[in-house]
């Protein structure tokens, strides 16, 4: 009996190590895009602050570690649907693709330069066409 005894207790640790994954992969408490505000409070509970601007809301929520993110979780919906969330609370579970997904190290976005003088960009309008004889127009006395 106690030649088994490792194997048992490799193989309760392998169907241990094995139910893991698919505890972590609940799904009932988790935000899924096009999903709408009132699904998100379901799940997540009250938002500590709503914001919204246009087609747009903006749903904080706590993630227990404002001082080292420096922000809050967030839900961003348009037209009432859910599009992207930011979250970091290991309980706020989103199934999309977030935007700043965790472990994503901040990077430097330089601003777009204006291209040079007499460059166009695509798709610009460069000029007018003047068909006919030019005129000058009278300026106006001061």
């Amino acid at each position: 009996m106690t030649r088994h005894a490792p194997f048992a207790l490799a193989l309760a640790c392998t169907a241990a190590l094995a139910a893991a994954p698919l505890a972590a992969q609940d799904t009932t408490t988790a935000v899924r895009p096009g999903m709408q505000e009132a699904d998100v409070v379901a799940r997540w509970g009250q938002p500590v602050a709503v914001r919204r601007a246009g087609d747009w809301t903006y749903l904080f929520f706590l993630n227990g570690a404002e001082r080292e993110y420096g922000y809050y979780d967030c839900v961003f919906l348009q037209g009432g649907q859910v599009v992207d969330a930011v979250v970091r609370a290991p309980e706020h579970v989103y199934l999309g693709t977030s935007s700043s997904p965790p472990g994503r190290i901040p990077e430097f976005t330089p601003p777009r330069q204006a291209p040079p003088p007499g460059a166009a960009a695509a798709g610009t309008v460069t000029g007018v066409r003047v068909s006919g004889t030019p005129t000058t127009p009278e300026r106006p006395e001061t």
